[in-house]
């Protein structure tokens, strides 16, 4: 139900394969990951070596 972020969304280190974040809208971007990034996504996989995370459900997000 998140629909805005004032700062930055971070997804990392999760074995999960489909984030539903259908009702984010904004990133506002206010504070930035390493001061670079308002929307970071890195080391999502599983403990077996296989592929983790494979969808990303942000229809909305403009």
């Amino acid at each position: 139900s998140i629909r805005e972020v004032t700062g930055y969304v971070l997804v990392a280190l999760n074995q999960f394969r489909y984030l539903p974040l259908e009702n984010l809208r904004i990133i506002r971007g206010t504070k930035l990951y390493e001061d670079r990034y308002a929307l970071a996504i890195f080391l999502n996989y599983r403990k077996d070596g296989n592929f983790g995370l494979q969808e990303l459900g942000l229809k909305n997000l403009t």
